[in-house]
């Protein structure tokens, strides 16, 4: 049990290192040089930590803000952030090693109905780890609420449910994106089914002509250095933090930067949260750089020997680089409509106050974005991005109370497919258990 644990826990559910592996065996069977071997594998890891490593600074940088404003306002308030929600399940013994089990048997049945796939275009293996195993805790947490099941239930409906999403969802994206991707990966982070609304919206808001490409815009000279991502999350990020600085007010934002001689000023305090959260997406991007450069070409040996004409599905930063501004016009749309919801929940009095999500607004935004600015340029870049913020922040008032063990936590699952995808499944499953308990 030590060596299953071993191998499940720090292992296999570890997405930098189960990556690594991946890199590296598929290298091997190519039958690379040795140095090739360690150059491919080595750089896939280490991009991955770089990735990582960014999308913790932008978390780490937004959390005690949004945490500070939840307890200034009295209500109660969620933050949909999956990795916080994952180490939230990790407290809870028994659902935490479901969580790993239901993990493991969903990626292997997936591989097995990748490999049984007659159509091409739903041979996509699903290899964004850390994402899997965060929605097996999601199932984890929801169906013995939703259904009353026991463990075993649990992980079998989990199981399936969670296999068939990572075997046929990736090929909604793929289908979308072929033009621009030409099938050199596809997507795999939880925006597949909402990457339709992004495309649908782009195309009823916008126009596909070369000229309206966000990333073709013709800008004034000054104006031209807002096409480089790091100078437009410079100027707006601070904006952002001190919109919700002002919301916690000058005390409570005090209390975080440091009081007595010397503190820092609150307002420079949230600038420069801002200036770090923009640093972090630097990081994050360089390491997705680093990443898709190596385990691309590594993960074709794995396909050519077990899993032939499979392409992977990738984390969500892997599509930034095809539209950078789209992704950017998509990031602005999200923004406002998450802080829309904000705003809403609060006025309207819901009885769940929803948060600005870092993983919505930024990763979710830039995903739909990319495929609106595709569809129908800037204008549909920044109507995918408002619509889909509005519909994922919205729908966490509805799914959050059917979370079992994290209700209360003030933390919960984000991206537009949980609201898309899961949480009309999970009424669905609700209302037929109820229609067959009535009989």
């Amino acid at each position: 049990m030590k060596i299953i644990n071993f191998l499940v826990y720090q292992v296999l559910s570890n997405e930098t290192i189960f990556l690594g592996l991946i890199a590296l065996i598929g290298l091997l069977l190519q039958k690379k040089k040795f140095p090739q071997v360690i150059d491919g594998t080595v750089k896939t890891i280490i991009g991955l930590t770089v990735l990582s490593s960014g999308a913790g600074i932008l978390i780490s940088s937004l959390s005690p803000v949004v945490t500070k404003l939840n307890q200034t306002l009295h209500v109660r308030g969620v933050l949909p952030t999956n990795d916080a929600v994952f180490g939230v399940v990790l407290r809870f013994g028994t659902i935490a090693k479901n969580t790993v089990i239901t993990f493991l048997l969903a990626f292997f049945l997936h591989l097995l109905l990748v490999r049984l796939a007659r159509h091409q275009v739903f041979k996509n293996a699903y290899l964004t780890a850390h994402l899997m195993l965060y929605h097996a805790a999601f199932m984890n947490v929801t169906l013995p609420i939703v259904l009353k099941t026991n463990s075993f239930w649990t992980i079998v409906v989990g199981t399936i449910l969670n296999a068939a999403y990572y075997t046929y969802s990736p090929a909604i994206t793929r289908i979308l994106a072929r033009p621009w991707m030409h099938d050199v990966s596809t997507l795999g982070f939880m925006d597949q089914v909402g990457s339709i609304i992004a495309h649908f919206i782009g195309k009823w808001f916008g126009s596909a002509k070369p000229e309206q490409d966000a990333d073709n815009m013709k800008l004034p000279k000054w104006a031209s250095m807002f096409r480089d991502n790091t100078i437009v999350l410079f100027f707006l990020m601070p904006i952002i933090f001190i919109g919700i600085g002002l919301a916690v007010g000058q005390k409570g934002i005090q209390t975080l930067a440091g009081t007595g001689a010397g503190s820092t000023n609150w307002i420079i305090w949230l600038i420069l949260e801002g200036f770090t959260f923009t640093a972090g997406i630097v990081v994050l991007l360089q390491g997705v750089r680093m990443f898709i450069n190596s385990i691309v070409p590594a993960f074709k040996g794995i396909s050519d020997k077990f899993l032939p004409g499979a392409i992977p599905a990738l984390d969500a930063p892997t599509i930034f680089p095809y539209s950078p501004m789209g992704g950017m016009f998509g990031f602005l749309g999200s923004t406002v409509g998450c802080i829309l919801v904000t705003i809403a929940t609060i006025v309207f009095h819901s009885p769940v106050i929803v948060f600005p999500s870092p993983i919505i607004m930024y990763f979710d935004g830039n995903v739909m974005g990319v495929f609106g600015n595709k569809a129908g340029g800037w204008r549909g870049a920044i109507a995918a991005g408002l619509v889909t913020g509005i519909i994922s922040s919205a729908a966490v008032i509805l799914f959050y109370p059917l979370t079992g063990a994290v209700y209360g936590s003030g933390l919960t699952w984000s991206n537009i497919d949980y609201a898309v995808v899961w949480m009309p499944i999970m009424y669905l499953l609700k209302l037929v258990r109820g229609v067959i308990v009535g009989f």
